[in-house]
């Protein structure tokens, strides 16, 4: 594969496995990076996206790659300086961290560790503003720094040169094995961290926001050549901004990109750039802002984050959701939602199915109906119930569920412009393209009725 399509890939693909999965999980492209030589001089700032084989560089061990943090990073790294070991280990146990949830491993400095986790906030993922927000007491008082950060990079984990030091996972040398037994890891809930800043957690707005689509191509062309004709600043600028929501960049930072664009590449078309620069900054800023406000309050998460927190499902899935479910409508759509919402966390041994998830996707009356089912097919295996501890009052009743399934690799995951797709129906649809009578056969074979087979494509095709 090309750098320029291995490039593009990594950035909104759940991942070509194993490394597409780390550079979603970790790279931060967009704007710039910063590179050290292995042991001598400094890291310095380079001012252009992070390519590919600059970071399996890092991952060979031949420099060093920092970047900066996503607007949802998904992990979070505790940085230790000047502490020894001990000490190191009260402040990560302070937090609530032990080796189920999380990894410790050497920084360059002497007595310098980085404890790298993975973060949730009342079961949803932070922005990166809410990380920082909520440990400020924590941090300031246990003397650490918490990364990613928005504007100072941090080192990517797991590189040759930073040892683990968990007795647990000292055996393992390779990126790989620390990426497989980094994925078993089970996040932490930052309320339940000691002296966290309380912040008012907020439930979505009402109605459903659709991102736009069919965006990439062309936004790429204006970040590249710049604007193509007059009186086209501000959808152009539009375009690149959703483009970079997608791509989990921070809203400032993405604003600050846009602005130098606008600077560098307006080609004479923008009679308001030339006459009033002050008042397209400022029209920059007021759009990131309603665009990063509107999407966050709505939960509509950055492809990267989306794929990550809601799941992914892959071709063949849906081949073998219809016959496990056979061809019941309910059951398919049920088992699609837990299958999906498993794919990124498969390496944990339970997957924690929040009551209120199973609910939605089924019924109160039928989920555990449903779960039982499928548990007597030998497919699910259900834990202990639990309550969530650190919040009085938040329902977070939960069932940890094993799956007995055969987990294809991301790279077969059912995506439309980067993104999973989200219900049953629209798999089927894309599977099946225009051909529903491919459909109609497996219902058949499964001993579904003519009539009802009808009924259900007629309702998964109908036009909107």
């Amino acid at each position: 594969m090309s750098e320029k399509g291995e490039k593009k890939k990594g950035i909104i693909q759940p991942g070509e496995s194993p490394f597409g999965r780390y550079v979603n999980l970790f790279g931060q492209r967009i704007p710039r990076y910063a590179i050290k030589q292995i042991g001598r001089g400094t890291f310095r700032t380079q001012n252009r996206p992070l390519s590919d084989p600059l970071i399996r560089a890092h991952l060979e061990g031949k420099l060093y790659v920092a970047v900066l943090g996503k607007w949802y990073p998904g992990y979070a790294i505790f940085d230790i300086d000047s502490r020894s070991e001990a000490e190191a280990e009260e402040i990560r146990a302070s937090a609530g961290l032990d080796k189920s949830n999380s990894m410790m491993y050497s920084s360059e400095s002497k007595d310098s560790h980085h404890v790298i986790w993975i973060p949730e906030y009342h079961g949803k993922p932070p922005t990166l503003n809410l990380l920082g927000a909520v440990l400020k007491n924590f941090v300031h008082m246990k003397r650490v720094e918490i990364y990613p950060q928005r504007g100072r990079p941090i080192r990517l984990p797991f590189g040759p040169h930073q040892s683990l030091r968990d007795i647990e996972y000292m055996g393992l040398h390779s990126w790989k094995q620390k990426l497989y037994w980094y994925e078993k890891l089970d996040p932490l809930d930052l309320s339940s961290i000691s002296h966290q800043q309380l912040i008012l957690d907020f439930e979505p707005g009402p109605g459903r926001l659709e991102l736009p689509t069919n965006i990439f191509q062309e936004a790429e062309v204006l970040m590249s050549e710049g604007l193509q004709q007059p009186s086209s600043r501000h959808h152009s600028q539009w375009l690149i901004l959703n483009y970079l929501f997608r791509q989990n960049v921070p809203r400032d930072t993405a604003a600050a990109f846009v602005w130098r664009w606008i600077n560098e590449r307006h080609n004479g078309f923008s009679k308001d750039f030339l006459q009033f620069p002050e008042s397209v900054k400022l029209d920059i800023k007021s759009l990131a802002n309603h665009i990063w406000s509107k999407y966050h309050v709505g939960q509509v998460y950055p492809d990267s984050t989306h794929n990550v927190h809601h799941g992914y499902i892959t071709e063949p899935d849906i081949l073998d959701i219809i016959k496990v479910a056979k061809g019941s409508k309910p059951r398919m759509s049920f088992f699609f939602q837990i299958l999906k919402f498993a794919y990124p966390r498969q390496h944990r041994k339970f997957i924690p199915y929040h009551r209120d998830r199973l609910i939605k996707w089924s019924s109160e009356r039928t989920y555990l109906k449903y779960l039982d089912e499928l548990g007597e097919k030998g497919i699910v295996q259900r834990g202990s119930s639990y309550l969530s501890e650190g919040h009085p009052g938040l329902r977070a009743f939960a069932k940890e569920i094993k799956l007995n399934w055969r987990f294809r690799d991301s790279s077969e995951a059912v995506l439309i412009e980067g993104r999973a797709i989200e219900t049953f129906d629209d798999a089927v649809r894309f599977v099946f393209k225009d051909r529903p009578d491919g459909f109609r056969q497996l219902l058949i074979k499964e001993e579904v009725e003519q009539s009802t087979a009808s009924m259900m494509i007629n309702s998964i095709w109908r036009e909107d």
